[in-house]
């Protein structure tokens, strides 16, 4: 698999709400007249800011096609009035600018409000984040849209955009048995030797896993024995290792979030519930299921850094 140019740079619902935060005092003085989201995109951000401003909150839609924008809301904002557009990204496609035109022959005055845009955005927003160099904006609600499958198709899916998601596994406690760290600690070359002729665990996640990709906190050093296991079980996916000059042994939750961010994996089945718990709070939009052996459970997690207030 070619692996994708851009990382993903998540934008959880937290950083949503705090990026429309740091807008509104000037938003306040801009003297806006409403709020005009771009569905389905712009719906969060837009809520969020409509709600804030005490705005009524209107839509548009935009088919791709045929490039045509109309009224999504059955309500229309009055003629001549300045209008907060809202999007979720400034991209390289049309949909901002052909919305933005629409409003404006329509007579609106439009100042424009992206959560994302990079240096190859087509629009430039009146207010947005910059994403750094090498990152692409990834949203829960186009969850897979960073994902090689769906670029492929050239944001024109064919069917559900669920079935575009990008999955990789944990290795050890989810293939096969994860062997006690302290056995390693005893007898390295021993355990390493047991371990080479273990068998695939009897109950696996319920997924085709012949090619799935594999991202493991083994050493980079194992790869030789590594690929021999998994080829030998028919296991024959990506295989990512862990760099120790990178990241140490206590650095494998961290490793393991910054490959799903890197390879823009949607969905990651871990077998350590700590570690799960830490990845999810690492790569936020991905979905992080903690895997015990025969159960699959889905993990979500934020520092909670003033624990007097909760």
């Amino acid at each position: 698999m070619t692996l994708p140019l851009r990382r993903a740079y998540s934008y959880d619902y937290t950083r949503v709400e705090s990026i429309v935060a740091s807008y509104i005092s000037q938003w306040r003085q801009a003297g806006f007249d409403a709020v005009v989201a771009i569905a389905r995109g712009g719906l969060v951000a837009g809520m969020m800011a409509s709600t804030e401003l005490s705005l009524p909150l209107y839509a548009v839609g935009y088919s791709r096609p045929d490039r045509k924008v109309s009224w999504f809301t059955a309500a229309r904002p009055e003629p001549g009035t300045h209008v907060l557009l809202v999007e979720d990204v400034a991209g390289r496609g049309t949909t901002l600018s052909d919305s933005i035109e629409f409003l404006k022959n329509l007579g609106f005055r439009v100042s424009v409000f992206t959560l994302a845009y990079d240096d190859q955005s087509r629009i430039r927003p009146d207010f947005g984040m910059l994403i750094p160099d090498g990152y692409r904006a990834w949203f829960p609600w186009e969850r897979t849209s960073v994902t090689p499958q769906f670029d492929a198709i050239h944001n024109q899916p064919d069917r559900a955009e669920y079935e575009y998601a990008s999955w990789a596994i944990d290795l050890d406690g989810v293939l096969l048995m994860d062997l006690p760290e302290e056995q390693y600690a005893r007898a390295l070359q021993e355990t390493l030797a047991q371990r080479d002729k273990l068998v695939p665990n009897t109950l696996l996640p319920g997924l085709d896993l012949s090619q799935i990709s594999i991202i493991t906190g083994r050493p980079e050093q194992d790869r030789v024995r590594t690929a021999a296991w998994l080829n030998q079980h028919g296991f024959h996916g990506p295989l990512v290792m862990r760099d120790e000059l990178r990241h140490s042994a206590p650095q494998t939750s961290q490793h393991k979030a910054e490959a799903i961010l890197a390879r823009c994996h949607t969905h990651f089945i871990e077998s350590d519930a700590a570690q799960a718990i830490e990845i999810a709070q690492l790569a936020t939009v991905a979905k992080i299921i903690w895997w015990n052996g025969g159960q699959a459970m889905l993990v979500q997690a934020s520092a909670a850094t003033h624990l007097h207030l909760i």
